[in-house]
């Protein structure tokens, strides 16, 4: 199997039943011959209306049908997919129209007055797309409703505001023009340096890694039935849930926003064998009383990412699963949208509590020390990868491109991470933490992973930070955040409880000089603890 040919390409080449049940959407259920069609007549528009092999357009879409089929289309037409979180702030929108250029954006109705007047000093033209545009007539009333409560303004089409309905009108021949080396996506990212950047990713990249992850978890996944929540702004959700899953046939349930009730609802109705979500999803749905009802039984394959899976939340939830009549376990992978989100996985063939895996086929991975040297196995330093889906480059920055990838004597490219970890003489990879999160004390290493890894076992945190603080006399401490469950109060008891704890299982540098509780803490756009807006919250409880 290649990976060399554009994205659409490679979703067609299987040949798959028109028929078949490719995305459910609020109960509607579309066939692979209407998606694709959806697709073809979505392509002649644009390139009817001039975009080309090398242009780029804007998807800002929540995980709604709209998003697939115009990823596609814009992939067809030689384009470069540029995918955008869809709840951006305008200032954060203004910046990435600005810098790559757009020539279409794609918008849910919801969001449109939020962008209007961004956009409306641009010389852009946005095509909208109902939230409630595939979903059953019965889930439509309902989404109809709560938009007439939440007052939901209607959208004044015109010629540069146009309905997504009317781009899929006429259908006329698309000459494939893009090819594996042409770029398939921008993604926008915080980077290995902690700053914003725009990741180039070619269509090779994307579908080298849909085969690699397959290949690595050594199954077939043509009868399955994958709930998506990861959106396509992230990698994983764009290369795997999305690309992979609808090339591999396997079929989507997609879904805009994650809420408990609705998750568990889809799983049960629709026999959903794959769930792939971040920590904070999976701790949400094992508090679920109704989830805890739920039958496990056609669990398949469960994967957890994003962020560091604590080993409490592991152990609770595989327990949970298995007594309901899972055959399989959460498994935790590693990695970034460097290299399109994932380079390392545990499997249920090939597992190692603590670490996140071996490394996906087609991925080499090695630690190397401040000479940069290869480190023997066991010594932490930091992780180096080399991938058939490295990105191309950051966009418009060679300077930090050249910084975060170098290049060794025989010609292969590695990716400078920026994360700290260890590989042990299995080719097991353990994750520690970013680099620029390590807090040195008298100096000896101390990885804020590892304190909120024993904190969070305590049955009174729901979820903590550990980041460096500072004394009045400037002595460096840990500071610690945390945010309890509910049905406990913040004592001195506790606090003395929690540092008692960390002592038990820490080096004593590791121990919290001070405790703050929280009510919540800031998350990331993909729901983990934002480390940086963390550091620069006040030590008031």
């Amino acid at each position: 199997m290649t990976a060399h040919m554009s994205m659409y390409e490679f979703l067609m080449r299987e040949k798959h039943d028109r028929e078949w049940e490719a995305i459910v959407y609020f109960d509607k259920r579309m066939q692979f011959g209407k998606f694709v069609d959806r697709i073809d007549n979505l392509a002649y528009y644009l390139h009817k209306h001039s975009v080309e092999r090398g242009d780029n357009v804007a998807i800002c879409l929540p995980n709604i049908p709209h998003a697939s089929i115009a990823f596609y289309a814009v992939n067809k037409c030689g384009a470069i997919g540029n995918v955008i979180h869809p709840m951006i702030s305008e200032y954060g929108l203004l910046n990435i129209i600005k810098k790559t250029k757009p020539k279409f954006i794609f918008l849910a109705d919801i969001f449109y007055e939020k962008y209007k007047t961004v956009l409306s000093d641009i010389d852009i033209k946005v095509i909208v797309c109902k939230l409630a545009g595939f979903a059953s007539l019965i889930m439509k009333a309902g989404i109809f409703v709560k938009g007439v409560k939440e007052k939901t303004p209607k959208v004044p089409y015109g010629p540069k505001v146009i309905s997504f309905a009317s781009t899929l009108r006429r259908r006329g021949e698309v000459k494939i023009c893009t090819g594996g080396n042409d770029i398939a996506a921008y993604l926008h990212s915080g980077g290995t340096t902690g700053e914003a950047k725009t990741i180039v990713l070619s269509n090779y990249a994307i579908n080298a890694v849909a085969i690699n992850a397959l290949t690595t978890f050594d199954t077939t996944i043509d009868k399955d039935v994958a709930f998506m929540v990861l959106p396509l702004f992230h990698g994983y959700g764009l290369a795997i849930n999305m690309h992979a899953f609808l090339s591999f046939g396997c079929r989507l349930v997609m879904v805009p926003k994650f809420t408990v009730k609705g998750a568990v609802r889809i799983i049960k109705k629709e026999k959903v064998s794959i769930i792939t979500g971040v920590p904070t999803m999976y701790e949400k749905l094992l508090k679920s009383k109704e989830f805890r009802r739920l039958s496990c039984k056609n669990f398949h394959l469960l994967i957890c990412g994003g962020d560091s899976l604590s080993a409490s939340l592991r152990e609770s939830f595989d327990n949970h699963i298995q007594s309901r009549g899972s055959r399989v376990k959460l498994v935790e992978g590693y990695g970034l949208t460097e290299v399109v989100a994932v380079a390392a996985v545990n499997t249920d063939k090939n597992y190692r509590t603590g670490s996140v895996g071996k490394p996906l086929h087609g991925v080499m991975i090695k630690i190397v020390g401040d000479d940069e040297k290869e480190l023997p196995r066991g010594e932490y330093g930091e992780i180096r990868i080399a991938s058939q889906s490295l990105m191309e480059m950051y966009y418009d920055d060679p300077i930090t491109t050249a910084e975060a990838v170098i290049t060794d004597e025989d010609g292969r490219r590695w990716l400078k991470t920026g994360d700290c970890g260890y590989m042990d003489i299995d080719g097991f990879v353990f994750f520690k933490d970013r680099i620029k999160r390590l807090i040195i004390i008298a100096g000896v290493n101390v990885f804020p992973s590892e304190i909120e890894d024993v904190v969070s076992l305590m049955p009174e945190i729901n979820m903590c930070c550990a980041v460096e603080g500072r004394t009045k006399e400037d002595k460096i401490i840990i500071k610690l955040f945390v945010v309890l469950n509910e049905g406990y109060k913040y004592s001195l008891t506790l606090e003395n409880k929690i540092i008692q704890t960390c002592k038990d299982n820490l080096i004593k540098f590791a121990v919290p000089g001070k405790v703050i509780s929280k009510p919540s803490l800031p998350l990331t756009q993909v729901g983990k603890v934002n480390y940086r807006q963390v550091m620069q919250m006040n030590d008031e409880e």
